[in-house]
C-alpha cells in the first residue's frame, strides 16, 4: 500500500479523493436497490447536495474522508470508502464501504479496501480503534472482519435509513492492530 497526496494504491485498487466527475457514479449507487444489496438501504444522494458537500471539505479533512474506488488497471469505477469520528464515540473512527456492482464483489476488493484504510487510519491518525457496523445477515462481511482482527463487541438494532435493522458492531484497536500478522507481513 503506498499513500501519494490524496491517493492510497494497493495492488490492484486506487482509493482517491471524490472529484466532480465521480459524482454521477456515486449517486446512481445512492440510489440503486443492486448497489446497495441486501445489506443496505439506498441513501438517495442528490447530486447538488454532494456537490456542496465535497467543495466544502466535508467528506475531506483531518478526521473524515470518503473515496471513490476504481481499479489501477484501467480505471473502472467500483464504490466508496469512507471513515469519520462518529459523534460521541471518543478516540474512535467509524468507516463503512459500498462495491457498487454486484460484478465486483467476491473478488477480494472488500478486504483489500478494508485492510488499506485500515492502515491508512491507524498509521497516520492518533485513533484507539476502528469500528465497522454489518447488517446481521452480511456473513461474508463478518468473515472479512473477522480475518482483518475485529472482535464482533455486540449485536443491535439500528436505523438504517428509515429501515429498522438488526446488525453487529464490529471493532479492531490499536493494540490488536499492532500485533495482528495481517498488517504485518503483506505483499501489496
Amino acid at each position: 500500500m503506498c499513500f501519494y497526496g490524496d491517493k492510497i494504491f494497493t495492488r490492484r485498487l486506487s482509493l482517491g479523493k471524490i472529484h466532480e466527475d465521480n459524482l454521477s457514479f456515486i449517486v446512481a449507487w445512492s440510489e440503486s436497490k443492486e448497489a446497495c444489496g441486501s445489506y443496505l438501504t439506498p441513501e438517495k444522494y442528490n447530486i447538488e447536495q454532494m456537490r456542496a458537500q465535497i467543495q466544502s471539505g466535508v467528506f475531506w479533512n483531518d478526521k473524515e474522508k470518503m473515496f471513490f474506488v476504481e481499479t489501477k488497471e484501467d480505471a473502472h469505477p467500483i464504490g466508496t470508502a469512507h471513515f469519520w469520528p462518529p459523534t460521541g464515540g471518543g478516540n474512535t473512527i467509524t468507516m463503512a464501504l459500498k462495491i457498487g456492482l454486484p460484478e465486483d464483489r467476491g473478488k477480494g476488493y472488500g478486504t483489500e479496501i478494508q485492510k488499506s484504510l485500515i492502515m491508512h487510519i491507524f498509521d497516520r491518525l492518533a485513533v484507539e480503534s476502528i469500528e465497522m457496523y454489518t447488517d446481521i445477515n452480511n456473513t461474508a462481511q463478518q468473515r472479512c472482519l473477522s480475518k482483518l482482527g475485529f472482535d464482533l463487541i455486540e449485536s443491535l438494532l439500528y436505523d438504517d435509513q428509515q429501515d429498522k435493522r438488526t446488525g453487529h458492531l464490529f471493532r479492531l484497536t490499536a493494540k490488536q492492530y499492532q500485533s495482528h500478522p495481517i498488517y504485518h507481513f503483506h505483499y501489496e
